[in-house]
């Protein structure tokens, strides 16, 4: 049994037995002094719907935080992937320096456990793919620079290039990989403004 678990089946277990003892003090005294554990009883209940109430708002907050944060993200990518540094050289090629997509909001969604709600299951696992692709990429990206000026010659470079935009390149397949992601945020949580999203599940 997990920590929590345990903490509320203790917490739990605690208010009905203090329930079962206001229910037997009500019915074994006699006068206004029946009435005081009830008293204490509604007190503590009250107390306790206010912190769970509080805890579960917070959870809210911290998710939508996540995702807000996680469409913006995802629309820099697409920004930055539609940057004029990606485009073939019109000339002819020289060394070039690739601007890298962010995936900090990413690993914040994905380590502070804010999407926790059972419907959130396949976008946590299509995030780690994501995340995975976007480490990937920039990985390719610096050794294609490292080529690039390493060797200076123009036919080389524009080998890179080739295998850069080819049809099933890696800058095709993490732009097709970020266009699905899109695709099922759209379908699956809506986007309700510019950086408003809340979850169907």
């Amino acid at each position: 049994m997990s920590r929590s678990s345990l903490i509320a089946v203790v917490t739990f277990s605690s208010v009905a037995f203090s329930a079962v003892m206001s229910i037997v003090w009500f019915f074994a005294m006699s006068g206004a002094a029946r009435f005081a554990p009830a008293v204490h009883l509604f007190g503590l209940l009250g107390g306790l719907t206010g912190v769970l109430v509080g805890r579960r708002a917070s959870a809210r907050e911290r998710r939508h935080l996540a995702l807000t944060t996680l469409i913006d993200e995802l629309r820099r990518d697409a920004s930055i992937l539609a940057d004029p540094q990606y485009a073939p050289s019109k000339e002819t090629p020289r060394p070039r320096v690739y601007p890298r997509l962010p995936v900090s909001a990413t690993d914040a969604a994905l380590a502070l456990g804010a999407l926790a709600e059972r419907g959130d299951d396949e976008l946590l696992r299509r995030l780690h793919n994501w995340r995975d692709e976007v480490n990937g990429f920039n990985r390719r990206l610096e050794l294609t620079e490292f080529l690039g000026f390493s060797s200076g010659n123009p036919t080389e470079i524009a080998d890179f290039e080739r295998a850069l935009h080819r049809g099933d390149g890696y800058l095709h397949q993490i732009r097709r990989d970020l266009r699905e992601l899109w695709d099922y945020l759209a379908v699956n949580y809506q986007v309700t403004s510019e950086n408003q999203v809340t979850s169907e599940s």
